[in-house]
């Protein structure tokens, strides 16, 4: 499958390479290489998501006792929930 980017700001890798230079007070059109590691290292963790994670995007996809993911809306609750999950942990 051919790698989607977003028009405005890239792909993933770049959206969270433009954040962590932002964090950083730099600009990440000067490092852009550096910033992209940086990206690829701050979302590895995610790949192995924690049990806390894993219920937050249940609970944000479930319906009526049953899990059950129907549409593009679904996937991308249940991804919003995880990673807001992961941020309070």
């Amino acid at each position: 499958m051919p790698r989607r980017s977003d028009a405005a700001g890239g792909t993933m890798i770049d959206l969270i390479g433009r954040a962590i230079a932002k964090a950083d007070a730099a600009d990440f059109g000067t490092d852009t290489e550096r910033y992209r590691r940086l990206a690829l290292a701050a979302l590895g963790p995610l790949a192995k998501p924690t049990e806390a994670m894993v219920d937050a995007a249940h609970d944000a996809a479930s319906f009526d006792a049953h899990w059950a993911i129907n549409s593009r809306r679904d996937f991308r609750r249940a991804v919003k929930a995880m990673v807001a999950q992961a941020s309070r942990e």
